[in-house]
């Protein structure tokens, strides 16, 4: 019998995937609008990795091999195993450093503070305090405005106001943060 130090890995270990786990690979190609990666494993070939299309970038293109060409190397992180036990990976969530190590640094409900960037019929847009420039992470959805709440935004609130609220969930692939001011004590839109 051989050793399990030294042994396989189990099977159940090589088939999870780590949420969040930023993985580097190389684009192999393409398959419709997915994009292919090898993942090396640091024992040989590794496995290959699945880019759906809505999870290659931030930025819009008709195709992703407008943004990728076969032989780069990318970053991505771990989001799924499905379709067979194939990774799925998405590099938007790793396009741009300073705002995932700004998301990964919240945690479900801490209290934030910002400033209403615009008020929408869907919710708000916030400029959370210490954010990277030049963008807005925050979002309040309308049912997240006040206990009972099913009027316009605009009627609870106008943009360039402070509030504060507390953090729901932060998404790299999104570059956003899900706040809710009824969670934040006494203080509110």
């Amino acid at each position: 019998m051989s050793d399990p130090a030294t042994g396989p890995r189990p099977r159940a270990l090589t088939d999870t995937f780590r949420p969040g786990v930023v993985r580097r690979g190389e684009v192999t190609g393409f398959d419709g609008a997915d994009i292919l990666v090898r993942l090396p494993d640091g024992e040989g070939e590794g496995e290959t990795g699945r880019i759906p299309g809505h999870e290659a970038s931030m930025r819009r293109t008709a195709h992703p091999s407008g943004l990728f060409e076969a032989g780069q190397e990318l970053d991505a992180e771990e989001t799924d195993r499905l379709h067979g036990g194939q990774l799925h990976l998405s590099p938007k969530a790793c396009e741009t450093p300073a705002l995932r190590f700004f998301l990964l640094g919240f945690a479900p409900g801490q209290v934030v503070a910002g400033t209403v960037a615009a008020v929408h019929d869907i919710g708000l847009l916030v400029q959370v305090d210490g954010e990277p420039d030049g963008l807005c992470t925050g979002f309040v959805r309308v049912p997240d405005l006040a206990h009972g709440w099913d009027g316009h935004p605009s009627e609870a609130v106008e943009a360039g106001r402070r509030i504060t609220a507390e953090a729901v969930v932060a998404d790299t692939r999104s570059g956003r943060i899900t706040l809710s001011p009824k969670g934040a004590g006494k203080a509110r839109c």
